[in-house]
């Protein structure tokens, strides 16, 4: 069966638990792939933090943003190096983090291969940085693709489009 939507696929959390992407369905998604060791991971995080305290809170449940760290373009970390991350900082803590994933190449999370065949980036299937960020809508279908240096409002009006 070929995919149609990220709900038809599961991903194991850092936990080591299987999740199915389904429980995600009626909200849009933000996926990205980053590493806490990245250069650009403090500003990505800040703006994450943003829109998840703009989207996803007491009174709404607007935007689920899934986190799979990625070591294909730097250094390597530990699960507990990952905790760590976000339990050092309140403002990390900003959606569900899975566990290591590769983006590119034969062992590419199949999830990922799904994403890059419907929303190519310049490097056409190629993801060539950590923070590339891919917006679903609420069924669950790619419909933006983000680089690292994507400004925090057009992030938002293209989510607010598809929270709607």
């Amino acid at each position: 069966m070929e995919a149609k939507t990220i709900f038809d696929f599961s991903a194991v959390d850092l936990n080591g638990n299987e999740v199915s992407l389904s429980k995600y369905k009626g909200t849009p998604c933000l996926i990205v792939n980053f590493s806490t060791k990245d250069a650009a991971c403090e500003k990505v995080f800040n703006i994450l933090a943003s829109l998840h305290k703009k989207y996803h809170n007491d009174t709404r449940q607007d935007l689920n943003i899934l986190l799979f760290p990625c070591f294909q373009f730097g250094a390597s970390e530990s699960a507990n190096e990952i905790y760590a991350f976000f339990e050092s900082n309140s403002n990390r803590q900003v959606g569900d983090v899975f566990a290591e994933i590769e983006v590119n190449g034969s062992k590419c999370a199949q999830l990922y291969q799904f994403l890059k065949q419907k929303k190519r980036g310049n490097c056409g299937a190629f993801i060539n940085c950590n923070f590339t960020m891919f917006l679903t809508d609420r069924n669950g279908v790619p419909v933006e693709r983000f680089g690292t240096n994507v400004h925090p409002y057009l992030l938002e009006d293209v989510i607010d489009q598809h929270c709607r």
